[in-house]
């Protein structure tokens, strides 16, 4: 698996490349791995152990041969979170091995500047963009309707939210923010619910990245509005009580340095990868109405290994690959694949049931722009 510049575009600043080597996790236990690799009957996979049906497995089985005929032998990923999804890239060049993947990691304006290159130069080099705001990049995605994948009846009436309605994405997976601890200096302070970092008791204690600035310091008050955990109120107070740091990516670094106690709105992936690389750091839920990300896959147009890009969208929803993208913190659809030591991992026991739709945080986004710009003050 390489992780490499596209097209000469320069990578993004994102908030993994800030706390580069600290969100690398283990990848799954191999001993799962033993027949990887090796066809079960008529299919490449094992459709019973990895948890698919018959038809998604005969539909990878197709499309891995169909990959194989035509000399594809890469993927090419573009993703801002390459450090947590390279235990799950590596299963995939484990379960198929004539293919390698190349990633790059590119958020904001690189992103679309790489993106209408591809399409005004006709030189396209991409696969598949994942991007938790996938729905906001559909126009430069192809059709393409994932069998393997299925939602879960108890997010039925979230469905368009994981599959889009015109199958220009899937999200098979999605990813928690909550609140990161400093531990040495949290002390006796536990908060349960959103409205309690408003409390006078926690100014000054709370990290949070600028949400002047695009990005999940943005997205998570305003989603935090929407699903009734915040009055505008609320979000005045919270500005009061908060350091503001930059980036989510400058918070996250603050918080594993011990500037606060709390961090608002922690992803719940790079606040594990940090605890695992030695911080004194944990990751934790409110009680409810915990803000979530959907991590959307998209199939671009005119990919230049189509059937190698399906063929990863359909994997994903494999039981070896969604374990792999539990032992990164994130949560993935199939709850069996969810990483015990890591509760949030398993969607059900976090108490999701709904996932506010990203068309009403976009269309909440411009008023509350607004009021950020002069209620948080860096």
């Amino acid at each position: 698996m390489k992780t490499k510049p596209i097209a000469g575009v320069a990578f993004a600043a994102s908030m993994l490349l800030l706390i580069s080597g600290c969100t690398s996790t283990p990848a799954p236990d191999s001993s799962t791995d033993t027949d990887k690799g090796a066809a079960s009957g008529d299919y490449y996979v094992d459709p019973k152990a990895e948890q698919i049906s018959e038809e998604a497995a005969q539909r990878i089985t197709e499309l891995y041969e169909a990959a194989i005929a035509d000399g594809e032998n890469e993927l090419s990923i573009i993703s801002g979170l390459a450090d947590d999804m390279a235990a799950t890239w590596e299963a995939f060049e484990a379960t198929f091995p004539e293919i390698s993947v190349t990633s790059a990691s590119l958020i904001g304006a690189p992103l679309i500047t790489q993106l209408q290159s591809e399409v005004q130069s006709g030189n396209h080099v991409t696969d598949v963009l994942h991007n938790p705001n996938g729905q906001q990049y559909v126009d430069f995605a192809q059709e393409y309707e994932v069998v393997a994948m299925t939602v879960p009846e108890d997010l039925a009436d979230s469905a368009d939210q994981l599959i889009d309605p015109n199958h220009k994405f899937t999200s098979p997976f999605i990813g928690f923010f909550g609140y990161g601890v400093f531990l040495p200096r949290a002390g006796e302070l536990h908060p349960k619910l959103w409205s309690d970092l408003t409390d006078p008791e926690y100014a000054g204690n709370v990290l949070m990245g600028d949400p002047n600035l695009p990005g999940p310091s943005q997205d998570a008050p305003i989603y935090l509005a929407q699903n009734g955990a915040y009055t505008d109120a609320d979000i005045k107070a919270l500005a009061g009580n908060t350091v503001i740091k930059g980036t989510y990516g400058d918070a996250i670094a603050a918080l594993m340095q011990g500037e606060a106690a709390f961090m608002f709105a922690a992803p719940s992936s790079a606040v594990v990868g940090a605890q695992r690389a030695g911080a004194p750091v944990e990751f934790r839920l409110m009680e409810k109405d915990n803000y979530v990300v959907t991590h959307k896959q998209l199939l671009l147009a005119d990919a230049p290994h189509p059937s190698v890009g399906k063929l990863y969208l359909e994997w994903l929803n494999t039981l070896t690959a969604q374990e792999a993208i539990g032992s990164a913190g994130l949560a993935p659809l199939n709850v069996k694949a969810a990483d015990p030591a890591a509760p949030w991992t398993n969607w059900v026991e976090a108490n999701l049931t709904g996932i506010v739709p990203s068309a009403d945080i976009d269309e909440a986004r411009p008023g509350y722009i607004e009021q950020f710009k002069t209620i948080f003050v860096p």
